[in-house]
Order: C-alpha cells, then sequence, then structure tokens
C-alpha cells in the first residue's frame, strides 16, 4: 500500500462535541509535528545521497585542480627564489609563500613530498611542527570539556580525534556518577516508593496500550488465515509493516494502517476513551523526541562534514547553495592562481607583484 493511500489520523470536531479537549488538541498537535519530523527525515535522507554524488560530481574535481596549480605554483616561486636575485625582503615573502602552501597542501591535500620544501623554506620541521599544533589544540579542547563538565579527565577517556565521543562518553559518566551518589544520599521513603510504582503501572499501561493496537492488526491481517493468494500477499506486506512500526513504538503508523484497512473509523478516533488517550500522547511525545534526536543527529553528521558552526542556519535547501558557493568560489581562486601563473613567467612583472605584497600579521595562504 503507497504512502498516498494511508488516511491521515486526527481527532475532529463532532456535534456532539463544538471543541476538542486539551489532550485531543496535544493528540492533534503531537500527531503533526511527528509528521513534520518524519518528512524533514526522509528529506535529508533523500538529500545527503544527492549532496555526496554534487560533491564527486562537481566540487572534488575542482579541489584537484586548484591543489595541482597550488603546487605548480610552490615549484615556480622555488625556482625563481634559487635561480634569481631578490632582497632580503622579497626572500622572506618568497619563503613565506612556499611554506605557507606547502603547509596547506600536505595537512589538507597529503602532499607529504612537499615536506622538504616546507622545512628548508620555514626552517622548522612539519612534522614536529603539526605535532605540537595538536598537542596545544588537544590541551585547549580538553580543557573546555573539563570546564564544560566540571569533570577531571584521563586520557582514555579524552580522543582529541573524536570530540563528539569524548563528550557522549562524560555525559554518560556523569549520569552514573549521578546516580550512585543519589543512592549514598537517601533512603527510598514510602512516598517515593509509592511514586515510582505508580510511574512504573503506567509505563506497563501505556506498553498495553500500543500491544492492543498491534495485536489487533495481526489478528485481522494475519496473511496464513487468508485463502486467496492475491489478498495473501497484500496481508504479508501489511503485516511486515506492522511488525516494523511496532518494534519501532511508531503508534501514529499503526494507527494509519488500523484507519486505512478499516478496522478503525473516524467516529472511533474522535472518541478515544480519555485513559486511553492519555497513554497515546505518552507514546507520540516520545516518539516525537526520539524523531527530533534522529533529525538533529543527521543534521549534527551534515555540520561535520562541511565544517558548518552549530550556531549557522541548516536546511537541505540551504546545504546545496552553501556547496554552490564552495564551487563559485573555488573557481575564482583557480582563475587568479591561473593568472599568477602566468604573471610569475615573467620575472619584472613577479618582483612588481611581490613589492605590493605584505606577509599578513595572521596565518593566511594567499593561493587558497
Amino acid at each position: 500500500m503507497s504512502r498516498s493511500k494511508i488516511k491521515v489520523v486526527r481527532i475532529e470536531e463532532s456535534q456532539q462535541q463544538a471543541s476538542l479537549s486539551p489532550a485531543q488538541r496535544k493528540f492533534n498537535g503531537l500527531i503533526h509535528k511527528i509528521n513534520a519530523q518524519k518528512k524533514l527525515l526522509v528529506t535529508w535522507q533523500e538529500t545527503i545521497p544527492q549532496f555526496q554524488q554534487e560533491i564527486a560530481r562537481k566540487l572534488l574535481p575542482l579541489r584537484d585542480i586548484f591543489c595541482e596549480h597550488q603546487a605548480e605554483i610552490v615549484v615556480m616561486l622555488d625556482t625563481l627564489y634559487t635561480t634569481q636575485k631578490f632582497t632580503h625582503e622579497q626572500q622572506d615573502k618568497i619563503a613565506y609563500l612556499i611554506s605557507s602552501i606547502c603547509e596547506e597542501l600536505i595537512s589538507q591535500h597529503g602532499r607529504e613530498d612537499l615536506k622538504s620544501l616546507h622545512d628548508y623554506y620555514s626552517g622548522q620541521n612539519y612534522d614536529d611542527v603539526a605535532l605540537e599544533r595538536n598537542e596545544i589544540a588537544s590541551e585547549l579542547l580538553k580543557s573546555m570539556f573539563e570546564q564544560e563538565f566540571g569533570v577531571e579527565l584521563d586520557d582514555e577517556e579524552f580522543d582529541f580525534s573524536d570530540p563528539e565521543g569524548t563528550s557522549a562518553r562524560l555525559v554518560e559518566k556523569m549520569q552514573e556518577q549521578q546516580a550512585q551518589e543519589s543512592r549514598r544520599k537517601r533512603k527510598k521513603s514510602a512516598k517515593k516508593l509509592a511514586e515510582e510504582a505508580r510511574k512504573q503501572e503506567e509505563e506497563a499501561n501505556i506498553s498495553k496500550s500500543i500491544q492492543a493496537v498491534y495485536r489487533q492488526l495481526v489478528g485481522a491481517l494475519h496473511p496464513d488465515r487468508e485463502p486467496d493468494p492475491v489478498e495473501r500477499e497484500r496481508k504479508t506486506g501489511l503485516i511486515q509493516r506492522v511488525t516494523v512500526a511496532y518494534g519501532k513504538k511508531d503508534l501514529l503508523q499503526l494507527l494509519e494502517l488500523q484507519l486505512s484497512v478499516k478496522q478503525i473509523d473516524q467516529n472511533k478516533i474522535n472518541n478515544i476513551a480519555d485513559d486511553l488517550l492519555k497513554h497515546y500522547n505518552k507514546i507520540l511525545q516520545s516518539q516525537l523526541e526520539e524523531l527530533q534526536q534522529e533529525v538533529m543527529q543527521t543534521e549534527q553528521s551534515i555540520r561535520k562534514m562541511i565544517a558548518l558552526a552549530p550556531y549557522e542556519r541548516l536546511s537541505p535547501k540551504r546545504l546545496f547553495a552553501l556547496l554552490h558557493e564552495d564551487i563559485h568560489r573555488l573557481q575564482n581562486q583557480i582563475s587568479r592562481i591561473q593568472h599568477d601563473l602566468m604573471l610569475f613567467n615573467d620575472v619584472k612583472q613577479f618582483k612588481l607583484w611581490l613589492k605590493g605584497y605584505r606577509i599578513p600579521e595572521s596565518e593566511f595562504n594567499p593561493f587558497f
């Protein structure tokens, strides 16, 4: 059965009830939010492979071209440095250009063959500098985690290459510590025990509510009880969807299936008993939170993929807009570096260009 044929589950106002109760309005609101999150998640799941294909088809070839031009610039600057006469100031500028471009190509593109040039013109060993920088960055990040979570970290708990995993381990550790501290500090009162018993009973009733829907569907759709081969195949497909939905505790889909196979009708939905509606709302709230978490994790993985800051707006449409911006930027950079390659063939023109160039105070490579 296609998605388009599934009827929307919603409590509607009737002649007997002019306005919906707060629980009924909450039921409708939760269903609306769940459908919105499902739609967004499906959109992301369809967008990500398309985005990756666009990167492979358009962006990566441009990066390779730009990388090769950067390497050509390094060779040309090295040749000019060793074959032409320059002032000490000009030599410093050329040395900075070569070492900074080499550093970019080594760290971002794996051009290990350029380490000797980097070391010669920078006067520093690349591996030593990279190790020192990683250690500094690791200590800063470790300090941030310790300050954020209020705990001291050992080497096993902190992994500089996996900040998200480190954060997750710390949260888990803090929760364990808080639970242990809570158990040590207090004994459960009779009131507390009664509250826990009430919650357990409520959770059991909630579980029974969704089990009841599942069993009704299984009883009506079980293919083994169907003599007609065509109908048996249809029911087999439906029962598979029922099983998957129940495994995910997807109450909304189970209700949609009940409505679609006419096991329930709109009147029955409109008149869900208050105690059952309360259980349904708790199930739907939990389902909504799980979907929101899944959407958030999907978006976090995309932000990490494109190095997008957490506070920046992200949507499938904006994702492609950012990609097109990167492509346009790379095209402009390629045009500029191709122009410089031609310009630097003329030593006089190169010296004139070099005269106007200033070594930036911050680390910035003019060729990327």
